[in-house]
């Protein structure tokens, strides 16, 4: 499966354990990104935001959408989380593999301790 198709599914998924259609989810991401609330704006975004879920879309862009997901009230108050860490930019490369391998230690060493008990 390559990585849009993973990351169309995420978002699929989390659509449905929120209990939203795509419609509401894409209501919601583009109130977190804009400002107005224009309905014929909205529309748009709303069939823009469906199509990305079905075709090959551009990574950056369903990133973007799963960080406004992540954002929402209901994804926060959901128990829900996001696997897999998102590329936002805001970190230097250098300190982003420091950090992936400080967690890579930590997850080894929690499934050590748990295969010991």
């Amino acid at each position: 499966m390559e990585k849009h198709e993973e990351l169309q599914n995420k978002i699929k998924i989390i659509i449905k354990e929120l209990g939203l259609t795509q419609k509401e989810m894409a209501s919601r991401v583009y109130c977190e990104r804009f400002e107005d609330d224009e309905p014929d704006e909205i529309r748009k975004f709303t069939e823009i935001f469906r199509q990305n879920l079905k075709r090959k879309a551009k990574l950056e862009l369903l990133e973007s959408y799963l960080a406004n997901i992540a954002n929402l009230r209901e994804f926060k108050n959901s128990g829900l989380a996001i696997s897999s860490p998102l590329d936002l930019g805001f970190i230097p490369v250098d300190i982003k593999r420091a950090l992936q391998g400080i967690s890579k230690e930590l997850i080894d060493d929690i499934e050590s301790e748990a295969n010991e008990l």
